[in-house]
């Protein structure tokens, strides 16, 4: 799937984009998914706010390698850093990686889309749970119609079956936009829903996912 990665330049990772780190585990540390953000890029290392997990600091382990996605608006930059150094900057905690390899810009926009029609459930703030049906999916975000009105910009949880393995487990997303329709009359509300913090690794399966339903839309064989 070619088509969703662009090799770019270290001038991409630029100070201030949220970082999301993803990590395996090993002796002494437990791995997982982690935020951060760029505090600034010299050469092939970004120097890191040190990865935080459910509001706490995370030392890792020098050495270690990770992989880090870069947000901004549009792209997710994605790449692999191992871990030179953990330390403190101007009372700021900060953890260095090196680049490894090369540094891959996935353009949200060029997600491919698909119809999928099927039903999920959605968690509002209020811990309200309210069912839904999906019309279009992509490993950014979906097309949704419910039975009641979302405000645009609230922040959900989405739980939402694709087939037997591949799943939404209280995934967090936010509504982007309403989409109008003739049938908002007859209490159906359509509207397009954003995906975030969601692990490169479950992304990349929703893609293989999409792309293979695209491949038996067009009477393709899978390879």
């Amino acid at each position: 799937m070619a088509y969703f990665l662009e090799e770019v330049d270290v001038s991409k990772i630029k100070p201030g984009l949220p970082l999301r780190i993803e990590a395996s585990s090993t002796v002494g540390f437990s791995g997982g998914s982690f935020k951060s953000s760029v505090e600034d890029v010299q050469n092939d290392v970004v120097k890191a706010a040190m990865p935080s997990l459910k509001g706490r600091l995370v030392p890792f382990p020098v050495g270690l390698t990770a992989r880090l996605s870069a947000i901004d608006k549009m792209s997710l930059y994605v790449f692999y850093g191992v871990v030179l150094e953990n330390k403190e900057e101007d009372k700021l905690p900060i953890t260095l990686f090196k680049i490894q390899g090369k540094i891959r810009r996935v353009q949200r926009r060029r997600f491919l889309r698909i119809k999928f029609v099927s039903n999920g459930t959605l968690k509002t703030v209020e811990n309200e749970e309210i069912p839904f049906m999906s019309f279009d999916i992509s490993a950014g975000g979906m097309k949704i119609g419910v039975s009641r009105r979302l405000e645009v910009g609230t922040i959900i949880t989405v739980n939402f079956r694709f087939e037997d393995d591949l799943f939404l487990n209280n995934q967090e997303a936010r509504v982007v936009r309403e989409i109008e329709s003739e049938e908002n009359a007859n209490g159906v509300f359509y509207y397009g829903i954003e995906f975030f913090n969601m692990p490169l690794s479950l992304q990349d399966r929703i893609m293989r996912f999409i792309f293979k339903l695209e491949l038996k839309s067009k009477g393709g064989k899978e390879r």
